[in-house]
């Protein structure tokens, strides 16, 4: 069987898609009160990241109507702790 170096291996691991993803929607969720604000945090829980759109959860309609208005705003600061072209779309559930 082939020795393959630690630092090989990891970065194999680091350039699956999917692991990046995952990667980075771990990340958001934990910076998320940074990123958005207490009053955002408190109402609302990134649940998924597909094909460029970050999926919300909303803690009732209310907050969901709320942030449909502030969608453009919201993107930016997500896309200001994000790499470039990772996330492009809201999708507030």
């Amino acid at each position: 069987m082939p020795i393959t170096k630690l630092s090989t291996s990891i970065e194999n691991v680091l350039k699956n898609k999917n692991f990046g993803l995952a990667l980075l929607l771990g990340k958001l969720q934990n910076e998320w009160e940074k990123i958005v604000g207490p009053n955002v945090n408190g109402a609302t829980k990134i649940t998924d990241i597909k094909n460029k759109t970050i999926y919300i959860k909303c803690k009732n309609s209310t907050w969901k109507n709320e942030l449909f208005y502030q969608k453009k705003e919201l993107l930016e600061k997500i896309q200001k702790n994000t790499p470039k072209n990772t996330i492009n779309k809201i999708y507030l559930i």
